[in-house]
């Protein structure tokens, strides 16, 4: 269980991490470099928060599969 629960963790960070890439990318073509650069200022609080909530539940399950394992190891 842990394992399958880890595989989907990380199954959904790569999605995540697709979702933002397509993100940027789409402000590129729309506003040009200046608007990517506008998103990933450090600043941008709302571009960070944005990113953490997308990355987090990835995030948790890799973390809650680590659990799982470690927890079916131990005596």
């Amino acid at each position: 269980m842990g394992k399958f629960v880890k595989v989907v963790g990380y199954a959904l960070l790569f999605a995540g991490a697709l979702f933002i890439l397509a993100g940027y990318i789409g402000a590129y073509l729309k506003e040009g470099f200046a608007g990517v650069q506008d998103l990933l200022s450090p600043f941008n609080v709302w571009n960070f928060a944005a990113v953490i909530l997308t990355l987090a539940p990835g995030a948790a399950l890799v973390w809650l599969g680590d659990w799982l394992i470690g927890r079916r190891q131990k005596p």
